[in-house]
């Protein structure tokens, strides 16, 4: 998700580009760098598909607009089937290398704090645990198994939103701050910049996004994150509390803190003023068990902000293949949004390669390839997902659906397995290096 800081009165989003306009011709003449794939964003999902394009043999290039570390607004809560992409990566130990905590149990809290277990032993694929690390650590550990692999990989990089593509390449421009422009080519370009990526990619309600529940229409939804210390209690715990017009999750990450990560409507910000206090008091604090564990919680670090949050598939945009969240945004209560962007990076990386084998080099098919397994392997997971955000954003019904979870543990098993799937290891049939 596209991180900024909230402040006090900081109504507009924060943004930078070096180029003049978002369609500008960058037309200094300057070499081009060949590749047979470019990647735009090192998140989870572009770190993951560079890596294991790179270890098939292909020349893989990895742009990046930040300098890692770097925050990231993210619950920062990791499922166990997360862990079995860092096994292929080869990223398990090092997450708890970097002080990464266990969690082995998970709890919800209705807006009236009564509370319900969820064993995470429901959700567990090979891995009884998930655990908690900041996305500063972990997507820093993930870049460095990209350029472990061979990966090349330019930090603070600002790619020009326009995309040209010449006799089946596209080329990609941009620049370093402050560096003069460069140019590179590939036959295939992945966009993994995230929900608000570099290229126009809205949502595709044509394509099964949900609509917000009618009750919130003209207050659309927002998220906010910030690192706690002095929380007491949660050791190996993960929590989600619902409350009147949103739902916040906490969980521990490295060196002693706990991320603070909600979702609240824009109507709620507005009431708040900008006051951060105030804006605890009505979103987090009115829940009495968020309450308690909040009443000697201490900020550390900056509060990041993004919105509004829309959920579903983007647009396929031609000569792009758009993956994690440039691809499609699922709901994060669920806590699948790091899964989908590790399995997105899989998959991707297994699609090109195989196409690449069989004499297919043309973007737009392999991405039609791609998108049809993506579908296949995870449209019912968006599909209970969307089901379950109209629950949790209605009262009524989720009362009701919380006090019959707390009664019958079968129910609360079902829906919890409704927004899981196993998960194929897409990298254990890629090709040998060339």
């Amino acid at each position: 998700m596209e991180s900024r800081e909230w402040g006090v009165g900081n109504g507009g989003k924060k943004s930078f580009s070096p180029f003049p306009t978002p369609h500008s011709l960058l037309s200094t003449p300057v070499s081009v760098m060949n590749y047979d794939v470019i990647i735009i964003g090192a998140g989870p999902a572009g770190s993951t598909a560079s890596t294991l394009l790179a270890r098939a043999g292909l020349r893989a290039l990895l742009l990046e607009k930040s300098r890692f570390p770097r925050e990231k607004l993210c619950g920062e809560f990791i499922t166990p089937e997360c862990l079995n992409v860092f096994d292929r990566l080869g990223a398990h130990e090092r997450m708890f290398d970097a002080g990464a905590k266990t969690i082995n149990q998970w709890m919800l809290f209705a807006p009236n704090g009564r509370g319900v277990r969820v064993p995470m032993e429901w959700i567990a694929d090979g891995h009884s645990h998930a655990i908690g690390i900041s996305r500063a650590r972990m997507d820093l550990i993930l870049l460095d198994c990209a350029r472990e692999a061979g990966v090349d990989v330019r930090e603070s990089f600002h790619v020009s939103p326009r995309l040209r593509r010449e006799n089946g390449v596209g080329i990609i421009e941009g620049r370093t701050d402050g560096a003069v422009i460069e140019r590179f080519s590939a036959p295939i370009v992945i966009d993994a910049s995230g929900r608000n990526g570099v290229f126009s990619n809205p949502i595709n309600r044509a394509g099964g996004a949900a609509q917000q529940p009618s009750q919130f229409k003209g207050s659309r939804l927002f998220g906010c994150k910030v690192h706690l210390r002095a929380i007491e209690g949660m050791r190996g715990l993960g929590e989600l509390f619902f409350f009147r017009d949103g739902y916040g999750g906490m969980s521990d990450v490295e060196n002693g803190r706990t991320n603070l990560c909600f979702i609240t409507t824009e109507a709620t910000l507005r009431e708040a003023k900008g006051d951060r206090e105030k804006l605890l008091d009505l979103t987090m604090r009115s829940n009495p068990a968020a309450r308690r564990r909040l009443r000697n919680a201490v900020i550390d670090g900056e509060w990041l902000g993004t919105g509004p949050v829309t959920y579903g598939r983007r647009r396929p945009i031609p000569g792009v293949i758009s993956i994690g969240d440039a691809g499609a945004f699922i709901d994060p209560f669920t806590g699948s949004g790091i899964l989908l962007a590790l399995s997105s990076g899989e998959l991707v990386a297994n699609v090109i390669c195989r196409s690449f084998v069989e004499g297919v080099s043309d973007v737009d098919a392999i991405a039609k390839r791609y998108d049809q397994l993506h579908r296949a392997r995870f449209g019912w997971r968006f599909l209970a997902c969307a089901l379950l955000r109209a629950v949790a954003f209605n009262s009524t019904a989720r009362n009701a659906m919380v006090s019959a979870l707390t009664r019958y543990q079968p129910l609360m098993k079902l829906i919890a397995l409704s927004t899981r799937q196993r998960i194929t290891p897409y990298s254990a049939s890629l090709p040998q290096s060339r």
